[in-house]
């Protein structure tokens, strides 16, 4: 019987392979009358992958260019329309047929955005992508953003928002070097990040503030920012994407960043709160904000260049006479640092010390010139001695961002030459002097956000924003350990990938702040441990840290 059934199926088969050759002869005259053609007009239809469609459960048959209607055989679903969607080899992208209007329908401003075309990208994705421009209201500021869905049940997964810190360094630094689903190589391909963060939720990276990246305004004035503008903005940001993919409002919503992070993170939360607190408990606008995670985050002026130089100290790349010099002039105090003339001669002096060393990265090794990078290949093969990790990322990323073809991609003004960190942006250097403690202690206090939740995250090989700062700034915070959660070992792959610990914290059962090292990453834990990273970011999202 098995048998009987599958020589009719393949008989069906080659009829509809048959069918399909007659119907490429007569390219005027595409196969018509399926079973979906009177729900045509009123179906849902997007630009999906021919990947991304066959698997979308409520496929009816796809179509593209001079086939706008064809399918081999509707009635076996997108089974067989693989097959006819072969003829249209010029297009990497279909549009796909559903069958009902339950499926997603995104808005016009969404679908104006979304990337169908990205050069270099050469394999199907499983997911959507979206990039364009958010203006705030009321400014000239356009906001870039760069949105890639989740790999899995994205209508549902969290929301979560990302931005390199600086500050005014871009987003997409994360995008293409650490967490995002792509990183492009030394030929303007790109390549899949097997540890990409949209695998478990919608990401959305953001080029902020205004100047940075690709994000502009016409009005000078507005390259003029600090700490509280910069909350201010993002929160619109924020709500103009809602706006633009109201579907997701209802899903939970985190913020995340690394490095001036430390300041980014704690005031737009709490301008995130401020916002919630001033609507309706039911508010349609409300923010359904779950929390923030902050990796390497500059908080205060120690746990920046105090913490810096202790690191070199403990990592044994000064002379134990010249440390001794800096400890007996009182130089291990932001006072001393700030204010001792001896102090500022010494931290001098200990950068240069240390040579080349990639500060970010200690035991990493420096993007070289293609030269270098040649005759090091030549000496020691391709093999790199720290597994995964490409130096040149950065180079590589600026190069792609700045092709003509891409920013057209992109939706983005093709007159902007991208850089890593930004020349427009003025930012207030008295903001970057602020210390962050008291926002941390506003956020776990809150008693109508019981339920928000921090994670602080440390690459341990990181000089610039050194694990040594980030655990005096947080045990000085006040709050207690939790029971049973002093320093705990995480492990992946049964390797120690660092140490957990969690403190008690207000008007809450469980514990909702944590603090997590991740052994031998850098200063961007996701570009240095991405493994490691992606295994703790759905530890934070899941709330099982």
């Amino acid at each position: 019987m098995v048998l009987i059934i599958y020589s009719i199926r393949m008989l069906i088969f080659a009829l509809c392979l048959l069918s399909l050759s007659m119907a490429v002869v007569n390219a005027e005259a595409p196969r018509r009358g399926s079973p979906y053609e009177k729900q045509q007009t009123n179906c849902s239809q997007y630009k999906f992958s021919q990947t991304q469609c066959l698997a979308h459960s409520g496929c009816a048959y796809l179509s593209c260019g001079a086939w706008p209607e064809y399918s081999c055989n509707p009635m076996f679903g997108c089974e067989l329309d693989s097959v006819a969607s072969s003829i249209c080899k010029e297009n990497t992208v279909y549009t796909c047929h559903f069958r009902s209007k339950s499926v997603l329908t995104y808005t016009t401003e969404a679908l104006n955005d979304q990337v169908t075309d990205l050069p270099g990208l050469n394999y199907d994705t499983p997911f959507n992508q979206f990039s364009g421009y958010i203006n705030l209201p009321g400014t000239e500021k356009q906001i870039h953003y760069w949105f890639v869905e989740s790999e899995v049940n994205s209508d549902a997964a969290p929301v979560v928002f990302w931005t390199n810190g600086g500050p005014g360094c871009s987003g997409l630094i994360g995008f293409l070097t650490e967490q995002g689903p792509f990183r492009p190589d030394a030929h303007g391909n790109v390549n899949a990040n097997p540890y990409a963060w949209n695998k478990v939720a919608n990401m959305v990276f953001l080029e902020q503030p205004v100047g940075v990246g690709f994000s502009y305004s016409d009005n000078d004035d507005d390259y003029r920012i600090g700490d509280d503008q910069a909350a201010k903005d993002n929160l619109a940001t924020i709500r103009g994407f809602l706006s633009r993919f109201p579907h997701l409002k209802s899903v939970p919503l985190f913020i995340t960043s690394e490095s001036y992070g430390g300041h980014y993170m704690p005031t737009l939360a709490v301008e995130i709160i401020n916002f919630n607190d001033g609507l309706a408990s039911d508010g349609l606008d409300r923010i359904n904000f779950h929390g923030f995670a902050v990796g390497n985050p500059y908080t205060d002026y120690y746990s920046g260049v105090g913490a810096e130089m202790e690191t070199y100290w403990g990592k044994q790349l000064l002379p134990k006479p010249a440390w001794d010099v800096y400890v007996a002039n009182g130089c291990l105090s932001t006072s001393g640092q700030l204010n001792n003339s001896v102090c500022s001669t010494l931290i001098l002096d200990f950068m240069k010390k240390i040579g080349n060393l990639n500060p970010y990265a200690l035991d990493y090794p420096v993007c070289l010139s293609s030269q270098q990078r040649m005759m090091r290949s030549f000496v020691f093969g391709d093999a790199d001695s720290v597994v995964q990790y490409e130096p040149c990322e950065d180079v590589f990323s600026a190069n792609y961002l700045n092709m003509p073809e891409v920013k057209k991609a992109l939706h983005v003004k093709d007159n902007i030459v991208w850089e890593e960190c930004s020349r427009t942006t003025r930012y207030q250097l008295a903001d970057k002097m602020l210390p962050m403690e008291k926002y941390y202690k506003t956020i776990l206090n809150s008693k109508t956000h019981p339920n928000l939740r921090i994670l602080v995250y440390s690459g341990d090989d990181d000089s610039v924003c050194g694990t040594i700062g980030t655990q005096r700034w947080i045990y000085d915070l006040g709050y207690p350990v939790a029971k049973n959660s002093n320093w705990n070992v995480w492990m992946v792959d049964g390797q120690t990938a660092g140490y957990i610990t969690k403190f008690d914290t207000p008007y809450s059962k469980d514990s909702r702040f944590a603090f997590m090292t991740v052994h031998f990453a850098g200063h961007e834990v996701p570009t240095y441990k991405p493994k490691e990273a992606l295994e703790l970011f759905e530890m934070y999202i899941n709330d099982s840290i």
